[in-house]
């Protein structure tokens, strides 16, 4: 399944227990971070799913709204029982993290075959 919008694109595939949305364009205000936001919370709170992993390889720009939503997201599905992971992040999303404190809030990886088996050590 492909979700498009005018600048984020988001596909989804399972691995085994593990949801992984692959992402790809922007993730802005009022666009991505809200395409990004509606997909996570129908998967956690509507389909029940608990792992999600996040690979923004394909991000190409990402603004604090972004990072505000993925943050905001995290709030919403950790009561859940729900676990958000990110994998790939490109430099420009890794300073924004580090920038805004936040790098430490998500657990980050850059091999999905690793970022997937520390899904059953939880």
């Amino acid at each position: 399944m492909v979700e498009k919008a005018s600048k984020l694109q988001i596909a989804e595939r399972q691995v085994d227990d593990v949801t992984v949305l692959t992402l790809s364009g922007e993730i802005t205000l009022d666009d991505g971070d809200l395409v990004f936001g509606r997909r996570v919370d129908d998967l956690v709170l509507k389909q029940g799913r608990r792992k999600i992993l996040v690979d923004m390889g394909g991000v190409t720009y990402i603004d604090s709204a972004g990072v505000g939503m993925m943050v905001g997201e995290l709030k919403v599905i950790r009561p859940k029982g729900a676990v958000l992971k990110l994998l790939n992040l490109s430099g420009q999303s890794h300073r924004l993290l580090a920038m805004m404190k936040l790098v430490t809030v998500f657990e980050n990886f850059d091999d999905e075959a690793l970022a997937i088996r520390s899904f059953s050590r939880q």
